[in-house]
């Protein structure tokens, strides 16, 4: 590490003070360069905003769909569509193109996200993929072709298959593989493409010789059972969100040692936009704790205080609680006690995510204002604690158990980060366990009290253990996170399930973050690592964020090594 800090430890003074700026001086990445300094650190807010601008050009190339519509925004459809009438053109030689071809090709492409086009499939595959489709449309039930490939050259022993789907209702490959229920696949490539209720997936599995017949007979149990049509126990409310009406708990109290009777009960996943937009909305309450203002947007997410009972204290500003006869944590709110007036802001996307319903993301069932407490934020108990927690009392975290975390917490990232919410400050605190072990990414700030405009957020000063070069870099007041810096995040993560240390600790903070985004500087792997996380964790911290892996990537090098953690 001392190697890596060479190029700091040269530095002259003046600009060791500048470089104070990036560890957010108060305490919080948007303060970090106020306009009214008398001496601004024009240097590091120039080299911010270079990093700014391969960051947002990065974003820009990498999600074709938020582009204008002008026309460089479209010369890639075109260059694409024009490949795909050539290839049309030799399958039918000597003759004219069908109007009726063209026209349902071309009406394929567009109801399928712009990423479908930029992998630029062979014809006959669009053409397979276009009859799935309608298949699945004339039959309400998921079509499937299952087709035997060439595995790579010295491709391990096993038969490589290349399953193709198509179902008009949204569903995952993690949630197919579990309901396949097969212990003697691993996938090599899974490709998802998800636009308006209608999924296309096409997915490379390698499968252990004499399992062939088995794994073909369970894939098409394995998509209808994850495919199931809503039931109509729901009723729609805003921001394209379900909830469950009051009878479906008649029996939630069956659920109060440990089921997830509500959470499964909840109306089964309406589709969510792509992206989701990052708006929110203000909710106005005054000292007699009456909701002024924001009552109808907030809706049913608004609970009465008569559902929801304090078990016990958990921390100076938590509780354990019951909500409808399930287990919940129910956490204060700061300035929005008990006779105070106050103002709340609640972020829209993280509502709709958190309360999706998605396995790998905390549940969030409302917001209650309580008579003796003020206003708590309710949400799914997780008894396992943190993996902060966990590490603390363990040291290192078993390799099966680090698999799993991994596997959970990626799942949940790449949720969020296709519906293009990056998790802001990913860390080990705010990775939760529930009793069994299974992760999820706790709280991300779905409400927030703005009662002090200019109130400096909290910011935990050791975060820049986790954060990316280029977020560290780059300007505080214009840098945000993205999926390819919580990739680099999520390499932290296992870092320290690994080790069961805190990274950079022999630093000071402004060493650290210097030694990150400037050097090149990377925790020290130990050799006993395990090749697949030694591998991945150089992977994720990449200098480069383009060449960091994709969360559906990651999740496929997870899956195909997790039966060496069993």
């Amino acid at each position: 590490m001392a190697a890596a800090l060479e190029c700091w430890s040269g530095r002259p003074s003046t600009d060791e003070d500048m470089v104070e700026q990036v560890l957010m001086k108060n305490n919080d990445r948007s303060e970090a360069f106020s306009s009214s300094s008398p001496n601004p650190p024009t240097k590091w807010q120039r080299i911010g905003r270079n990093f700014a601008g391969a960051v947002a050009a990065l974003k820009t190339s990498l999600n074709p769909d938020s582009a204008g519509t002008g026309a460089a925004a479209t010369r890639p459809d075109r260059l694409v569509w024009g490949a795909i009438v050539r290839h049309l053109t030799q399958l039918y030689p000597g003759s004219q193109l069908p109007d009726r071809l063209i026209s349902n090709t071309r009406r394929h492409f567009d109801s399928l996200p712009t990423s479908y086009w930029q992998v630029a499939f062979d014809v006959k595959d669009v053409l397979l993929h276009v009859r799935l489709i309608d298949q699945a449309s004339s039959d309400d039930l998921p079509a499937v072709h299952v087709q035997q490939v060439q595995g790579d050259a010295g491709e391990e022993d096993g038969v490589v298959f290349q399953l193709t789907f198509a179902s008009n209702s949204s569903l995952s490959w993690p949630a197919m593989s579990e309901a396949l229920d097969i212990s003697s696949i691993c996938c090599k490539r899974i490709q998802i493409f998800e636009k308006k209720g209608l999924t296309l997936g096409v997915v490379t599995v390698l499968v252990q010789p004499g399992n062939e017949k088995l794994f073909k007979s369970r894939i098409d149990a394995a998509l209808k059972s994850v495919s199931k049509k809503p039931r109509n126990a729901g009723v729609k409310l805003p921001f394209g969100l379900c909830r469950c009406q009051e009878g479906v708990c008649q029996n939630a109290s069956e659920n109060v040692d440990g089921g997830n009777g509500l959470e499964t009960e909840m109306a089964r996943r309406v589709q969510l936009p792509v992206p989701l937009a990052e708006e929110s909305f203000s909710v106005v309450v005054d000292e007699w704790q009456t909701v002024r203002s924001g009552g109808d947007d907030l809706g049913p997410w608004l609970l009465s205080s008569d559902e929801v009972d304090i078990i016990e204290h958990t921390g100076p500003n938590s509780f354990r609680g019951i909500y409808r006869g399930i287990r919940v944590h129910m956490k204060k709110l700061r300035g929005c006690g008990k006779g105070n007036a106050f103002e709340i802001d609640i972020r829209q996307d993280l509502l709709q995510l958190m309360s999706y319903g998605h396995k790998n993301i905390l549940q969030f069932y409302g917001i209650c204002i309580e008579e003796s407490h003020g206003l708590c934020v309710v949400t799914r108990m997780m008894d396992g604690g943190s993996v902060h927690d966990l590490i603390q009392k363990n040291k290192k975290v078993e390799f099966k158990d680090v698999m799993r975390i991994s596997l959970d917490v990626a799942e949940g990232l790449m949720f969020m980060n296709h519906h293009g919410v990056p998790y802001r400050d990913l860390n080990t605190q705010r990775i939760l366990l529930d009793s069994q072990g299974n992760a999820c990414l706790g709280d991300m700030g779905i409400v927030a009290s703005c009662k002090n405009a200019g109130e400096v957020m909290e910011y935990e000063t050791a975060g820049y253990r986790w954060l990316a070069p280029e977020i560290i870099a780059g300007d505080p007041e214009s840098v945000t996170e993205t999926w390819m810096s919580n990739v680099y995040s999520f390499g932290m993560v296992i870092w320290e399930m690994v080790t069961g240390e805190a990274a950079y600790s022999s630093y000071s903070p402004v060493q650290a973050a210097v030694g990150i985004a400037a050097c090149g500087l990377r925790p020290d792997i130990p050799e006993d690592c395990p090749k697949i996380l030694k591998s991945l964790m150089i992977k994720c911290w990449n200098n480069c964020p383009s060449e960091r892996p994709e969360f559906s990537e990651i999740i496929s090098i997870l899956v195909k090594h997790k039966q060496q953690a069993r």
